[in-house]
């Protein structure tokens, strides 16, 4: 058995999960616990700090085969995956890297992140990529960070739940597990 699973370390916990994109509402929404993105300071919201989000350019080995990328210039050569609701990622690194002038209005568009990535899996194009999620993807050498130059930006992951409604005690367990899972990640270079 796998204590890195929820269902495994505490098995009298029911998880429902669902991967909405909007901002939870805990008046309408039946959830007692939200992984929001963002400044982390909800009205209405208790949060707790998750990992922050740490962005850079990556791309597939397939790319690199076939298309230099080792200066910022060589971007103009590829195609740019933009993901919908990430859509400052781009424009954010470029200003961090002081290469504003590299952002165009051409690249392909995605409604999602994991559409965004997968693309760049493909090799269809240099995706902006959020480097804790994608840590399997990197380490099993689907794609590759380019530029050595990740910008940790102000947002981050929150888990959150409504201040009116203090956490049961199977609520904090999952809490308590989730960091735990992540911190585990973070202390082996994810």
């Amino acid at each position: 058995m796998n204590p890195n699973r929820p269902y495994v370390a505490y098995p009298q916990i029911k998880l429902n999960i669902s991967n909405m994109v909007a901002p939870i509402d805990f008046e309408k929404d039946k959830v007692d616990l939200a992984v929001q993105f963002g400044g982390g300071n909800w009205p209405g919201v208790e949060t707790e700090l998750l990992f922050k989000d740490l962005i850079q350019p990556v791309c597939s080995p397939k790319l690199l085969k076939t298309t230099r990328l080792s200066e910022l210039d060589e971007l103009r050569k590829v195609q740019l995956l933009h993901s919908h609701y990430r859509r400052t990622d781009w424009p954010d690194w470029l200003m961090a890297v002081k290469r504003p002038d590299l952002l165009t209005d051409a690249g392909i568009s995605f409604p999602s992140s994991v559409l965004t990535y997968q693309a760049a899996v493909e090799g269809v194009g240099v995706a902006v990529g959020q480097l804790f999620l994608l840590r399997n993807e990197i380490q099993g050498g689907t794609l590759v960070p380019l530029f050595n130059a990740p910008f940790e930006r102000r947002m981050a992951h929150y888990v959150a739940w409504p201040k009116h409604r203090p956490l049961s005690r199977k609520a904090r367990s999952f809490v308590h597990w989730l960091k735990a899972q992540i911190a585990e990640s973070l202390a082996a270079g994810a």
